[in-house]
């Protein structure tokens, strides 16, 4: 070490430029393609005139609520909201620029030939994928779990024609996959000879197949063996994985990844959505298309960029929020290299233990997993063996604490990042329901009142999405208030107490007991069979049956050809709408089908439901709600117009708004005339 402090002061500019220098590298390399092109651009400073019209956010400041929205959102998000009419940030559609290289990033990051950006979500996702590969009578292989998005976007918009696979529901409620026999190619080509005969002994019957990778309810799809089995059948197959799409980056997940999967020129191309806005670090909207079909480049089934680009340009706006396309620039960035791996490793550990505080300090309450592994008990295993060992979230055949009765062995798993609970209230030996319960919607509602918020509440399960944003203390808090509500359970606590808000929006309730109120809502699970009619409505031998294709249903609709009915009087009528609860927006009934059977009397119950229990109704489309001269409300639907029925809108006086019920709903006399109580589950 040198005693000259000239020298010693040299030494320590030089170290502390070399330092400033790796680490102004560093930070260069943190900012992928476009959003470093977003940044630079909006340091210009530019003298706007172009697009959009608040200009950096300046005309915001021009008015006191203008600058108190720009103050909120602050400077930097007025600023990038940029006009394409400068062409430094590239063309978002026909990908150029910092456009084209963010988009081929990412698909470098998540093992594509080529990756799209959508703006609008993954409804538009879907239909983008569908408008470039279906046109009028294909034939589609069709979940019968898809998105509505699918549905109109291959049976409403494309004119395809669907052949259904049956799905399956627990009597939990939960949304499963497809049952394993569907996937027969001899019980497949049987299909066909039912919609288009001509075509069931060709050698790949389907231009596309439609597949939910992963349910909302956390059933993760094999995606090896999907392809093993239909895609000698299929042109392309669509994996939809909105609700996962982080599958690739943890490894006991590997084989559900369709990207990760090595195809020959035999194999179906693959096309996979992804909703980054919903487990993925993306602003809500943020969806993405993955294309990995480089392997039948070439064939005629090919789809090649520009034709899948003409379809892209039909659907998405010439005017995109480029903070918005920053952010799945951004999404993946953070998932390179083995940062994805170490996040989502992180994220399935922090998942793992907060299942064990539940087994742990709950008894109502439980977590979705096998309760045992070999003898051993679930959450007396080391956290790191279950995270690294498939095992511990699979289906099997024949045990019951799933009741899935339509899985075969190593189909399915659970999505160790989707914590799903079950409340009391099913026997699983029978399926059946027991004589008292907690339904799921009331602890959902209490939760809320705790500022803690689910995803979804269904008959007798909740649901949490899990991603690495968690923290332990966040989980600690969640067990917490869990254990608060099974504490109010056992003590019978007034409504009032436990759920606040909604004794003060609904003064019947102010006077029950939580056990009460929880016993009302089981009671009408109970009498309606909820948790069967949920499972009827996607099997084949109950589900609605066909009368027209839905793009002629559509077609008619458009046209006025239709009429509203009151669903007490629909049965045998043809939907024109689809119909379902909202979320997760898949259909129970498909436009062209027939009101009757199991949809029906769902329905029905739900309008009982929607009736008796105000304050848990849940959002419904393509059934409307009218008040009749009682006050009450009654559900009707399009259906398609036939003279040689009674015209019903006279016999049904319909109002706007209900009569006043204020008196009635302060008395115990109503009270009284509430016989079922219920929030009805999400199909």
């Amino acid at each position: 070490r040198s005693s000259d402090p000239q020298l010693a002061d040299d030494q320590k500019y030089y170290n502390g430029q070399l330092v400033n220098a790796a680490a102004a590298h560093y930070i260069e390399t943190l900012d992928p393609p476009f959003f470093q092109a977003l940044r630079e651009y909006t340091d210009y400073g530019n003298a706007a005139f172009d697009c959009p019209g608040h200009q950096g956010g300046q005309f915001f400041r021009r008015h006191p609520s203008g600058r108190r929205f720009f103050l909120y959102f602050g400077e930097n998000l007025f600023r990038s909201d940029s006009c394409n009419a400068d062409v430094g940030l590239g063309d978002l559609l026909i990908h150029e620029g910092p456009a084209f290289q963010a988009q081929a990033h990412a698909a470098k990051v998540f093992n594509a030939d080529k990756t799209y950006f959508v703006l609008n979500g993954t409804s538009s996702s879907n239909k983008i994928a569908i408008g470039a590969l279906v046109a009028h009578d294909d034939l589609v292989l069709f979940d019968r779990n898809n998105h509505k998005s699918v549905y109109q976007g291959a049976l409403s918009m494309s004119g395809g024609t669907a052949v259904y696979l049956e799905t399956d529901r627990n009597a939990y409620g939960l949304i499963g996959g497809i049952a394993s026999h569907c996937f027969d190619e001899a019980e497949i080509r049987d299909r066909i000879r039912e919609v288009a005969p001509e075509r069931a002994d060709a050698e790949r019957p389907f231009r596309l197949a439609v597949i939910q990778l992963g349910t909302y309810d956390g059933t993760i799809y094999n995606a090896r063996q999907v392809v093993d089995k239909i895609g000698h059948l299929c042109d392309y197959i669509l994996f939809d994985s909105a609700w996962v799409g982080y599958e690739q980056f943890i490894p006991m997940m590997r084989d559900c990844s369709p990207l990760l999967l090595e195809l020959t020129p035999d194999d179906p191309g693959i096309i996979v959505t992804q909703s980054v806005h919903k487990q993925q670090a993306g602003f809500s909207q943020a969806s993405q298309i993955h294309k990995k079909d480089n392997h039948i480049s070439g064939q005629a089934r090919y789809v090649n960029h520009k034709r899948f680009n003409n379809a892209f340009m039909m659907h998405v706006s010439t005017s995109p929020f480029y903070p918005l396309f920053a952010s799945l620039d951004v999404n993946a960035k953070m998932h390179e290299g083995k940062a994805g791996q170490r996040m989502w490793h992180e994220c399935v550990v922090g998942g793992i233990e907060a299942r064990k505080m539940l087994l742990d300090t709950c008894t109502l309450i439980k977590p979705f997993v096998p309760p045992t592994i070999d003898g051993k008990l679930w959450q007396d295993y080391d956290t790191e063996q279950i995270a690294n060992d498939i095992r511990f979230f699979e289906f099997k055949t024949g045990e019951r604490w799933h009741d899935f009765e339509q899985y075969a062995d190593k189909q399915y798993f659970i999505d160790p990042c989707k914590l799903l609970l079950t409340t009391p209230g099913i026997n699983m030996e029978t399926g059946e329901y027991e004589e008292t319960g907690v339904p799921a919607p009331l602890l959902a509602h209490y939760l809320r009142e705790s500022s803690v918020i689910p995803e979804k509440a269904d008959l007798n399960s909740i649901l949490f999405l899990l991603t690495p944003a968690e923290t332990l203390a966040k989980f600690q808090h969640l067990v917490a208030r869990i254990v608060r509500f099974e504490a109010h359970i056992k003590a019978n606590s007034l409504v009032s107490e436990v759920l606040p808000s909604l004794a003060k929006s609904y003064p019947q309730y102010r006077k029950l007991g939580i056990n009460e109120l929880c016993q009302r809502l089981h009671d009408f699970y109970a009498k309606h069979k909820l948790n069967l009619l949920q499972q009827q409505m996607f099997k084949r031998e109950f589900r609605p049956k066909f009368a027209m294709r839905a793009f002629d249903a559509h077609n008619a609709f458009v046209r006025n050809d239709i009429e509203l009915v009151p669903l007490s009087h629909i049965e045998g009528r043809i939907a024109m709408e689809g119909a379902l609860p909202y979320p997760p927006g898949v259909y129970c009934i498909v436009p062209g089908e027939i009101w009757g059977g199991a949809v029906l009397k769902y329905f029905l119950a739900l309008e009982e439901g929607v009736n008796s229990l105000p304050g848990f109704e849940p959002e419904v489309q393509g059934v409307y709600w009218e008040y009749d001269a009682n006050g009450r409300k009654r559900a009707w639907a399009y259906v398609l117009k036939d003279d040689s029925k009674p015209a019903l809108d006279a016999q049904f006086e319909m109002h706007d708004s209900p009569v006043d019920l204020d008196a009635e709903l302060d008395s115990d006399v109503f009270l009284n005339k509430q016989e079922a109580l219920t929030p009805f589950g999400h199909i």
